[in-house]
């Protein structure tokens, strides 16, 4: 089975100093964002990046395109962007990630992706990427106003919102008292 997220790089990986231009179009892995809001999984995503050849594996630099969508943090609207993201990854080959190298990575340091064999697996990058740009609160548009505490309308929809105010519940003995000198 052919995996979307992989991209043969090994003539490029003979040439140190050489460049290569990857556009992938795949679909979104999974785990990017949550319920409420995020990349969906399954929906597409657009790849444009550089690779550049070095002695110790690759350099990737370029831009990832994909839509979120889900719900404002404040009035619950569905909200559905198109979002871009820059990056800047390393891709070591498979001998530079043993422990005896001279020149060994952690995989799970940020912006380092091993390489699979001959191949740039662009999976995990894709993933990490989109998920660290959303935002912890989501917003339809930057001034919504969110919903009424008390009845739940869309602040952004009525205008004029009011409620009667209601009389602090510790004062209820004062107001018999009031009602009671005032007859």
């Amino acid at each position: 089975m052919k995996n979307e997220y992989k991209v043969p790089v090994a003539a490029l990986l003979r040439n140190p100093g050489s460049r290569q231009e990857v556009d992938l179009e795949v679909k979104a892995p999974s785990g990017i964002g949550d319920s409420f809001y995020g990349v969906r999984q399954g929906s597409p995503v657009r790849l444009k990046a550089t690779l550049s050849s070095i002695r110790s594996g690759l350099e990737a630099e370029g831009e990832i395109f994909a839509t979120e969508e889900g719900k404002c943090s404040r009035c619950l609207k569905d909200i559905k962007r198109l979002v871009k993201v820059e990056f800047s990854a390393f891709m070591p080959l498979e001998k530079e990630m043993e422990e005896d190298s001279p020149m060994s990575y952690q995989i799970d340091e940020d912006g380092i992706y091993p390489l699979s064999g001959d191949f740039a697996d662009f999976e995990g990058l894709i993933r990490d990427e989109l998920t660290l740009q959303l935002s912890m609160i989501r917003l339809c548009k930057p001034d919504c106003k969110g919903l009424c505490q008390k009845c739940g309308a869309n602040l952004n929809e009525v205008e004029n919102h009011s409620h009667e105010r209601e009389a602090d519940p510790r004062f209820a003995k004062l107001a018999e008292l009031k009602e009671q000198m005032t007859k």
